[in-house]
């Protein structure tokens, strides 16, 4: 299947309009005045994402946002920072060089990464990299700093925090399958290994043929096939490889039961639907599209995909 997502990029404030004294705590973190910042724009939030170039010459990546952009994106960001001061050297990931936190704004000073994001529809030589990567974080124990996937993931209740009547139809009408999956999603995910949860194309850098995670908010602990799952899930939803089949021959997901994996399609159906009926967050503005975009793929893939037929 091959179909493109809409756009979801936030509005992005530019380096200048993060305020001088979050700039300040950066520049003195870095060891030197900020001369340039490019705006890296993509993503789902609306703060500040620029690479910055010191008078030194020395490169960083810089994310910061404060209430008065989005609500919900300085929590994000502290949980971001949780999971980057624990995370193993072993795994590729942008490394934390400082945070910057005042109780209102949080900004992270992350290492400059020279790559590229996969190409979409996923290329054969992008998935491999994106998927040999997830092997090795999947053989990671996760620290115990980080939740547990359950408690992390508020879209395993989505079906018992919602009022059914404001439930989209097409999750109405399901409501009795979803919630089995639903609960047994609360079992099957539970793991000691590392998973990001968000492996997605947009939080991937490419470089030297070796994928690079981005955007560790939502770390937790869990199954070690959740990665891989949640990377299928993209080619569904934005073209690619069969996704079954991917998941047929992964290491990973080969030989977990097809009930299991559908479990876990059904709450990203349920939780990206139900989101997709709300009013637009706050600098936002286009991510209910990309949501309902998401959740039909997933409910339509929950209906016809081979691997649990």
């Amino acid at each position: 299947m091959s179909r493109t997502a809409p756009e979801a990029a936030g509005t992005r404030i530019p380096w200048e309009a993060v305020p001088a004294h979050v700039r300040g705590a950066v520049e003195a973190a870095l060891g030197s005045p900020v001369v340039s910042a490019a705006t890296q724009h993509g993503g789902f939030s609306p703060g500040a994402a620029a690479r910055v170039v010191c008078a030194d010459g020395r490169r960083a990546f810089v994310k910061a946002c404060g209430p008065e952009i989005n609500p919900d994106t300085p929590d994000l960001n502290r949980a971001e920072v949780t999971a980057l001061g624990v995370m193993p050297a072993s795994v590729p990931h942008a490394r934390l060089l400082s945070a910057y936190d005042d109780g209102q704004w949080v900004c992270l000073v992350l290492e400059d990464v020279d790559g590229r994001r996969p190409r979409v529809p996923w290329t054969p030589a992008d998935v491999t990299a994106t998927s040999s990567t997830l092997e090795r974080v999947a053989a990671t124990r996760a620290p115990h700093e980080l939740p547990p996937f359950a408690d992390a993931m508020p879209a395993l209740t989505v079906l018992e925090s919602s009022d059914d009547a404001a439930l989209p139809a097409e999750v109405r009408r399901r409501v009795p399958g979803l919630a089995r999956h639903l609960a047994t999603a609360r079992e099957v995910t539970r793991g000691d290994r590392l998973v990001h949860w968000d492996a997605r194309a947009d939080n991937i850098l490419v470089r030297a043929g070796q994928a690079v995670l981005l955007d560790w908010a939502w770390a937790c602990r869990g199954a070690p096939w959740l990665d891989t799952l949640m990377l299928a899930a993209d080619f569904r939803m934005q073209g690619g490889p069969d996704a079954d089949q991917f998941l047929a021959t992964s290491p990973l997901t080969r030989d977990i039961p097809g009930e299991q994996l559908a479990s876990v399609i059904a709450v990203l159906a349920c939780f990206w639907l139900e989101r997709a009926g709300q009013p637009a967050p706050r600098g936002l503005p286009t991510i209910r599209a990309w949501q309902q975009h998401c959740g039909s793929a997933c409910l339509e893939w929950l209906e016809t995909g081979t691997r649990w037929a």
